[in-house]
């Protein structure tokens, strides 16, 4: 019997040799005896094997440090365990689950060397080690998103990613006592479990967008994919935030209205400067003709009938004169008015006083007017221009009020903040400070299908016969030809205000 088998009970010996991998080392480690079991684990021959060290199965997987450890625990007489990783003859990888036993003499206890006893976990391992890395894929797939939810298929939390909690604001705690439905934004509202319900009742994944409530309470709008799994009737969904897209989209939009508009407003411009100009030619020859018939008119000896010749030379020049402002409106909207302006430093609070008191002419009294101007504001503009827009918008007001009572107000304002607006004219976004002049109604309002067309040439919100349609384009045009910009807010029932904004 061999001097191992002196050691442990007969009776253990037997099921021990044939289910563990058995060897024996002397103080060096040289090996001294291996069973049959370690010599199938191994590849080698119990000849290859006796009179060799372990380093003949070494993998080098471990560090140095991890064997430096093992040898200082055995030598000193105490028990080790571990997992130890082997190279069989043919190269391949063992993994061992690995207990060394010192031999202690009776007599003075001292160690005269070492059993271990071993169990093959090879696929134990390769099992642990596929789960590690389907773990190590399935955070680094989750970490890449926006946002990760495991959900049940009631909507309730299961699990939430870290990148989620970051972007919500919400800590995992509360998102796991929390439902979908509790983030998203008014008006979204059990979007999300619609598409829950319809999903668990086939095998399916579905995208789509939706808009979240951050814990702060801002909005941001994620792409949601939804995926369900029938097995385990639950849902996983991953979210990419797509505000930036959202915004640059809405930017490309209002760049895209802004261009149209400008684009349509350059074709009237064109087409109106040139039936301007035409028209101009044709009442210069209608004029010229017109003075030629006074002076025949003169030399005529039949009083009755000179008389009303004159008298309607008289009319053709009024109805000339009113062409001619109405030709002049439609190259200011153009900006071809070539006709010098006095520009000059307009203190408004001055300006607009006086203005105002020529309004009480032309507004009945059943409208009351409001002013709140400021002294030692200024812009510069041709007085005759102020006087022009002013009128207009004051004339518009009063026909909004329909012949009921109501309020016109008149306001100066500075340092308002319009970096976030657009002009309602030229649908430019507004850039630099502004002195706003605000004119504001109590009447009906504009309807909003017509709010983005009154400054065209020709459009108008008035019945036939009462307007020409060229009041707010000659506005328009008057502001921007001082780099400035207009801004109207209007409600219908509500009233209307205009912001006219100079430099």
């Amino acid at each position: 019997m061999s001097e191992y088998s002196k050691e442990l009970p007969i009776d253990m010996l037997y099921p021990l040799n044939e289910a563990a991998i058995i060897s024996k080392t002397d103080l060096n480690g040289i090996i001294t005896f291996v069973n049959d079991e370690f010599c199938h684990s191994s590849g080698f021959s119990e000849q290859e094997l006796i009179g060799k060290t372990h380093q003949l199965l070494n993998s080098h997987v471990h560090p140095e440090e991890f064997f430096k450890e093992m040898w200082g625990t055995i030598s000193k007489g105490e028990y080790w365990h571990g997992e130890i990783c082997n190279r069989t003859k043919e190269g391949k990888l063992c993994w061992l689950n690995t207990s060394i036993f010192p031999i202690l003499d009776k007599e003075n206890r001292r160690v005269r060397g070492y059993i271990g006893i071993r169990f093959d976990i090879t696929e134990k391992k390769r099992l642990e080690l596929e789960l590690q890395s389907q773990k190590i894929q399935y955070n680094s797939v989750i970490e890449s998103t926006d946002g990760f939810w495991h959900l049940d298929n009631n909507g309730r939390f299961i699990d939430v990613s870290e990148c989620y909690c970051r972007l919500s604001g919400y800590s995992e705690k509360e998102l796991l006592n929390m439902l979908v439905s509790d983030l998203e934004a008014n008006g979204h509202k059990g979007d999300l479990m619609y598409q829950l319900s319809t999903l668990n009742k086939v095998v399916s994944s579905k995208v789509f967008e939706s808009m979240h409530q951050r814990k702060d309470g801002t909005l941001w709008f994620v792409e949601v994919l939804i995926s369900y799994y029938p097995k385990y009737n639950h849902f996983y969904v991953f979210l990419r935030d797509i505000s930036k897209r959202k915004l640059n989209e809405s930017e490309q939009m209002a760049l895209q209205q802004q261009l149209n508009q400008l684009q349509k407003l350059e074709s009237i411009g064109r087409l109106t400067a040139g039936i301007a100009h035409d028209f101009n030619n044709i009442l210069a020859s209608i004029l010229g003709y017109n003075e030629l018939n006074k002076y025949a008119a003169e030399d005529l000896s039949d009083c009755e009938l000179k008389t009303e010749l004159l008298h309607n030379s008289q009319q053709v020049d009024i109805a000339g004169s009113r062409a001619a402002d109405l030709i002049k409106k439609m190259l200011t909207y153009c900006r071809q008015d070539d006709t010098p302006k006095s520009c000059s430093t307009l203190e408004l609070s001055d300006v607009l006083s006086k203005i105002l008191l020529m309004l009480h002419e032309i507004i009945p009294t059943t409208i009351t007017i409001e002013a709140k101007l400021l002294d030692n504001t200024y812009i510069t503009l041709d007085e005759t221009d102020l006087y022009q827009i002013v009128v207009n918008l004051f004339v518009n007001a009063r026909d909004a009020m329909n012949k009921r009572k109501g309020i016109i107000t008149l306001g100066v304002y500075v340092d308002g903040d319009y970096s976030t607006q657009f002009c309602s004219a030229c649908q430019e976004q507004i850039v630099g400070k502004f002195v706003e002049i605000k004119i504001a109604d109590t009447g009906d309002g504009i309807n909003p299908e017509k709010l983005s067309r009154i400054f065209e040439p020709f459009f108008t919100t008035k019945g036939v016969g009462e307007g020409t349609g060229l009041g707010l384009s000659v506005v328009s045009g008057i502001i921007h030809k001082a780099d400035g910009h207009v801004i109207v807010q209007s409600e219908l029932g509500q009233g209307t205000s205009f912001k006219l904004l100079f430099p």
